[in-house]
């Protein structure tokens, strides 16, 4: 037997709605960076800015997706993963831009 506490069935189906709504909103965000970098990085020089900038993103979306989808498996608060992901695609992007325009 469990020890836990069960949750009410409309806090995990709030749950539920916000992770999918922000898995959906964070795939979009990783492509619209990704075709994003290629308005600031047109020259190609720097390669380690433009790496960030075109890998980094879609990488840690996936990332939040996989950990929301696990999470929501798992009954867990899932809605933290994906806008970790979202968070931390944001930052790896404006510090590739900030490298590739320097």
């Amino acid at each position: 037997m469990s020890t836990e506490p069960v949750k009410p069935e409309s806090a995990h189906l709030g749950d539920v709605v916000a992770t999918v709504l922000l898995i959906i909103g964070s795939i979009g965000l990783a492509i619209g960076l990704f075709f994003g970098v290629f308005l600031w990085d047109t020259t190609g020089t720097h390669a380690i800015g433009f790496f960030l900038g075109v890998f980094v993103p879609p990488v840690l979306t996936v990332l939040g997706v996989i950990g929301g989808i696990v999470a929501l498996v798992r009954r867990r608060l899932a809605f933290v993963y994906p806008l970790a992901g979202i968070l931390l695609s944001l930052l790896s992007w404006w510090i590739a831009q900030s490298i590739a325009t320097s």
